[in-house]
């Protein structure tokens, strides 16, 4: 029986951020990302039984994702899968040529690839947390909006509730 049977199946794509590479280096045994939003979810009553498949990759960038093969092979025929969080732009910003024009390209195109591979599933652009600074977080946010409006997304905006959190202390969710 698959691990995922009769559970609703949560894909993360994203970057270091998503992945939560330093976590991983500093407590290699856990729980990571994905263990914890299972918890938390698995808390809530009345929420079915969860399954949250975590395939991001530290310094990713979508063409990165597309290009390399690892979509293909890591996310395109997982089965089953219900909701996938989509979280890129720090890398894209820092890595592609013409970032405000080709980001945009790219994200569109990874979410057509996910909708044809993934039909049934609710794809949800989510804003990046602020790693960068202010400008640049609002400049990757602000064409993630864009790209989710044109896409008839709803948008996971974790920037402002992250960035209040870490007035409270440095690196408090980090």
């Amino acid at each position: 029986q698959a691990e995922h049977e009769g559970k609703v199946q949560i894909l993360l794509l994203g970057d270091s951020t998503t992945e939560g590479s330093i976590p991983r280096l500093i407590k290699p045994q856990g729980p990571h990302l994905e263990t914890v939003l299972e918890q938390l979810l698995a808390a809530e009553e009345g929420l079915p039984p969860c399954h949250v498949i975590n395939s991001s990759l530290s310094g990713e960038y979508i063409r990165r994702l597309l290009d390399s093969g690892r979509y293909d092979r890591d996310a395109a025929k997982l089965p089953g899968v219900d909701y996938i969080f989509i979280r890129y732009g720090l890398n894209d910003r820092a890595r592609v040529k013409d970032f405000t024009t080709a980001f945009p390209e790219h994200f569109h195109e990874l979410i057509a690839r996910l909708r044809k591979d993934h039909p049934d599933a609710l794809l949800i652009p989510t804003t990046v947390i602020p790693f960068a600074d202010e400008e640049a977080s609002g400049e990757i946010n602000d064409l993630v909006r864009q790209v989710a409006e044109k896409e008839e997304l709803a948008v996971f905006d974790i920037y402002p509730r992250y960035a209040a959190e870490l007035k409270k202390g440095h690196n408090i969710l980090n």
